[in-house]
């Protein structure tokens, strides 16, 4: 892959994670919930989640500045990383809240299970299989230099 696209890659990824990750920081201060679509502002970390998408986002694009290119792909893939974390979390969450039944019943319905699987989502989960496809560019693009 060549260097300009994979800087453009890495300054597309980078805004569409610092923007959220400013936009869950200002819900947070003014105290707000905002949904817009399949995507919701809201939730108990939002301020944490504005943090780690913040800071992805700022690393992918700093990372566009490294004139080395195994230091632009590292840390890439550590902006990556950061929103994985935050994208695993609220998959987690979500599968461990639809277990649970209503009124002291142990298990959830059959449909109560499925329903819980519905939006809206918070921005990371968007976010990961984007950021799934660019580490597995980098890792492609390691193992065809390689060989």
């Amino acid at each position: 892959m060549k260097q300009k696209t994979f800087n453009f890659i890495l300054i597309l990824v980078g805004a569409s994670a610092l923007i959220p990750g400013i936009l869950e920081l200002l819900f947070t201060l003014t105290g707000k919930t905002f949904t817009w679509g399949e995507i919701a502002f809201q939730g108990e970390f939002m301020f944490w989640r504005g943090v780690v998408l913040l800071a992805s986002g700022v690393f992918y694009l700093t990372a566009v500045y490294h004139t080395s290119r195994t230091e632009k792909r590292a840390q890439a893939v550590l902006a990556s990383l950061m929103i994985w974390i935050v994208g695993g979390m609220e998959i987690l969450s979500v599968i461990l809240s639809s277990i649970p039944g209503d009124g002291g019943r142990w298990f959830n319905s059959t449909q109560g299970f499925f329903s819980s699987y519905t939006g809206p989502f918070i921005p990371a989960i968007f976010l990961l299989p984007i950021s799934l496809v660019l580490v597995l560019l980098i890792f492609g693009e390691e193992r065809k230099n390689e060989g």
